[in-house]
């Protein structure tokens, strides 16, 4: 279906290599259906042009947002300075095809795939999660939840799970991972209402209806978890340290994502008497898995 060229505006900008992952999960979380890039370079120095299709009326709001989030990644690293922002006319495009054309099927870990509604593979191998993108965060594209992914598959296999939260569940797909790997109780929590309908039907979908659902925050659930997993931002991770290691049982395990790497030092000190005991790396995001300090 093409898009009317005066209803969208295609948002421009160029931003430094190490940057690109961050914006673009920026703009597709601000409603971009997708978001095209071009790399070019100079010497050592790779700068990528990223340009995503919004409605016309949303493209100034997205401007301002933007711009206080580049602000933000600058502070973090100052190489990560980005050029201008534009907003340019759309030409007719078959949208629909471009956004299919990115949601691919993905084998994630040893045992789990994650699929769009549209092409859903046979592989009697692999646990398929079909996933509708687009309504919550949580597709498997995105590096935060592919790490997540091989790190709860990692634990859960290696036994000893037997409950597991999910905080900040949105599309639903970690939780559903969680009940599809063999984990007997999973709970699934997130603060924003509005995702819950559609994180509750990819759960019921995919063979995870027993997966209880709540809306609120942590203090919604009651403590004693095996397992503890929290994708979402640093900021909130850090704000949430003492909830969310609380959430946690004795001898438990918590892993933590939606982290930069600039990050993760930041967020580690937020939990004293926790240890790293194992950190996954995609580009610039990182995966962190906690587990308590012995006490001497």
């Amino acid at each position: 279906m093409p898009i009317d060229r005066a209803t969208w505006v295609a948002l421009r900008v160029e931003v430094a290599e190490a940057a690109a992952d961050a914006v673009v999960n920026f703009l597709v979380e601000h409603g971009a259906p997708g978001v095209l890039t071009d790399e070019r370079r100079s010497g050592d120095v790779v700068r990528t042009t990223l340009e995503a299709h919004v409605p016309t009326a949303d493209g100034p709001t997205l401007v301002v947002a933007l711009r206080a989030y580049l602000h933000e990644l600058e502070r973090i690293d100052p190489s990560w300075t980005a050029g201008g922002i534009g907003l340019l006319p759309v030409p007719p495009v078959d949208w629909e095809q471009v956004f299919r054309a990115h949601h691919v099927p993905l084998a994630i870990g040893r045992r789990l795939l994650v699929a769009p509604p549209w092409d859903i593979p046979v592989d009697a191998t692999r646990e398929i999660l079909v996933i509708e993108p687009g309504m919550a965060f949580g597709t498997g594209q995105h590096a935060t939840t592919r790490t997540c992914l091989e790190e709860i598959e990692d634990l859960v296999l290696g036994g000893g799970i037997a409950t597991a939260l999910d905080v900040g569940t949105g599309s639903g797909v970690l939780a559903a991972a969680l009940a599809r790997l063999g984990v007997p109780r999973v709970v699934a929590l997130d603060a924003d209402m509005a995702v819950l309908p559609f994180a509750r039907a990819n759960l019921d979908g995919n063979r995870a209806a027993h997966v209880l659902l709540l809306g609120g925050t942590i203090a919604a659930v009651r403590p004693g978890f095996d397992l503890v997993v929290a994708n979402i931002l640093a900021d909130t991770l850090v704000a949430e340290a003492a909830a969310l290691a609380g959430a946690v049982a004795p001898g438990g395990r918590l892993v933590l994502s939606g982290i930069v790497a600039e990050q993760t030092a930041r967020v580690a000190a937020a939990f004293p008497g926790w240890r790293v005991a194992a950190e996954r790396a995609d580009d610039v995001w990182r995966t962190l898995r906690l587990e308590r300090e012995a006490v001497r």
